[in-house]
């Protein structure tokens, strides 16, 4: 049975779920690629077909596996809205799910801040990576947003914007073999300030929301801290909890 590092007291099913993903993110499986067969996985494992499959139902609900009837289960192949919305729901008046197309920024190395290295579990004045960017909607600008990503686990990032997708995520996995599995937010109302002002075209008194997002891998390690300043004049955020 494959090496897990989870306590004893972790459901089994949970302890394979947590290896198959680690697998998927070193490569073992690439995207689009088929994984064995429940029974060859079940053996593998050295556990039933219930319990294996109860793991690849819970991968399969976290949209990191897809399942085809007669055929088996693949390793999902990320796209727009399962690399960079999973966690992202901007929506429209009426209601319908939204966006936002990355247009303008840059991007720098240089030291964390003290809210940056709290926020990413580093020792102050480590080495990071900041991308700052306006996010559009309609050719108007509802977002701007800062990220700041662990230099050490982006060795040889690129500064260059225009190498980078709109979807970051997949960019993550795809070069850095970086699966971001979670993440965690924190909502709050806030005055715009004159950076925001410029950017956004809004007025000192409209209130912006920020959102704070921490994003984990697989192995529950903060990889990205993102700070989002939303216009919601004619959108709004919305959270689904399930």
């Amino acid at each position: 049975m494959p090496a897990v590092s989870k306590p004893a007291f972790t459901p089994l099913y949970a302890q394979i779920k947590d290896s198959i993903l680690s697998r998927i993110v070193a490569g073992e499986w690439s995207p689009g690629s088929f994984l064995p067969s429940e029974m060859a996985l079940a053996e593998e494992y050295g556990v039933s077909q219930g319990t294996l499959r109860k793991a690849l139902n819970e991968l399969t609900l976290e949209k990191r596996l897809v399942r085809y009837q007669g055929k088996g289960t693949a390793v999902a192949v990320l796209d727009a809205d399962s690399s960079l919305f999973p966690f992202f729901m901007l929506y429209d008046a009426a209601g319908r799910r939204v966006y936002p197309l990355s247009r303008t920024g840059d991007i720098r190395s240089g030291t964390a801040e003290d809210d940056e290295a709290e926020a990413l579990d580093l020792e102050p004045g480590s080495e990071v990576i900041r991308i700052h960017r306006i996010r559009v909607l309609d050719d108007q600008p509802v977002i701007n947003e800062q990220i700041v990503l662990p230099a050490f686990r982006f060795p040889r990032f690129s500064l260059n914007l225009r190498l980078l997708p709109n979807t970051l995520y997949e960019h993550y996995h795809q070069k850095f073999g970086i699966f971001v599995v979670r993440a965690t937010e924190t909502l709050e109302a806030v005055r715009p300030d004159a950076l925001d002002q410029k950017l956004l075209r809004v007025d000192a008194d409209e209130p912006l929301l920020e959102v704070r997002r921490r994003a984990f891998d697989v192995r529950d390690s903060v990889v990205e801290f993102r700070r989002s300043r939303i216009v919601t004049r004619h959108h709004h955020y919305r959270i689904e909890l399930r």
